[in-house]
């Protein structure tokens, strides 16, 4: 009799361990399922944090680029024609269309005479202001015209390397011709939208 109550005994803690391991399998592969799925979620949220930084970056990228199309697009649209007279020698100009060179230009025609200095440029001083947006440049082109502070006005006929601060006002397109008859001395020089139309029409009848 005894033996068969611990007989009965062995069974149902047998049972019952089979059953606690049975439960234990479950918990673990549910647990395994739990986890897989986390991984799924984080690897697909990974990959939509990844492709929306490529899209900003892509998109940042057209803008810049819109940017500077809509820039080059400006800077060649928005040109302003001048005649310059040195001497009896006439010359055709641009002029870019800003702030400076629009009060600029309310002022001509314009007769000054222009003083030479460090055998590169000649320059003359307004007893008015102008606008300014001066920049530090690096390298100062031959036929460049700049605004040097806020009322002189600055014709370069030499390249080279310059510290200083300049507003771009426009360029000579003729540099060779300009730099042969601005001489080492200071010059009479005429600033005129209507002698652009008038070097304009000359060429044209050539």
């Amino acid at each position: 009799m005894r033996a068969c109550f611990v007989h009965c005994e062995k069974n149902l803690l047998f049972k019952f361990t089979q059953k606690r391991i049975l439960n234990m399998k479950k918990m673990i592969s549910i647990l395994c399922v739990i986890i897989f799925c986390f991984y799924l979620t984080a690897c697909d949220n990974s990959e939509t944090n990844k492709n929306k930084q490529i899209n900003q970056h892509e998109v940042s990228r057209s803008d810049s680029t819109q940017q500077t199309d809509d820039l080059d697009t400006s800077k060649t649209l928005t040109m302003i024609d001048l005649g310059i007279t040195v001497g009896n020698k006439a010359f055709s100009a641009k002029l870019y269309d800003n702030q400076t060179t629009q009060a600029l230009v309310e002022k001509l025609p314009l007769t000054v005479d222009m003083s030479e200095l460090n055998g590169n440029e000649k320059y003359y001083y307004f007893s008015y202001t102008l606008p300014t947006a001066s920049e530090q440049l690096g390298e100062i082109h031959a036929g460049d015209i700049m605004l040097y502070g806020d009322n002189c006005l600055v014709v370069f006929y030499e390249t080279f390397s310059s510290s200083y601060k300049y507003t771009r006002l426009g360029y000579i397109e003729d540099v060779v011709g300009f730099t042969q008859v601005v001489g080492d001395g200071n010059i009479k020089v005429t600033f005129d939208l209507e002698k652009y139309e008038k070097l304009k029409e000359n060429k044209e009848n050539e």
